[in-house]
């Protein structure tokens, strides 16, 4: 029993690692943006999930600990749209 308390102590602790980063993003006009955006910031290796919007204009990515958004802002540049670390 203590053996699984201790597994599960380090599962939550992995889990809790992640990190929310939020970017606004520019230049996206039509879905295929959204689904373009969200494939190139999956892509960013130690990204484990994204969300895109595209009426807000911006994008939640779910990330381990020391991940820089800052990364992820170059790699949406690259694929040809705007991106700014949101405040």
């Amino acid at each position: 029993m203590k053996k699984v308390l201790i597994t599960m102590a380090a599962l939550v602790s992995l889990a809790s690692a992640d990190q929310l980063l939020k970017l606004n993003v520019s230049g996206m006009t039509c879905p295929a943006c959204v689904k373009n955006v969200k494939g190139t910031l999956n892509e960013v290796k130690g990204v484990k999930e994204s969300s895109v919007y595209l009426k807000e204009g911006r994008a939640e990515v779910k990330a381990e600990n020391g991940i820089k958004p800052e990364s992820l802002c170059d790699a949406v540049k690259q694929a040809g749209y705007g991106c700014a670390v949101a405040k």
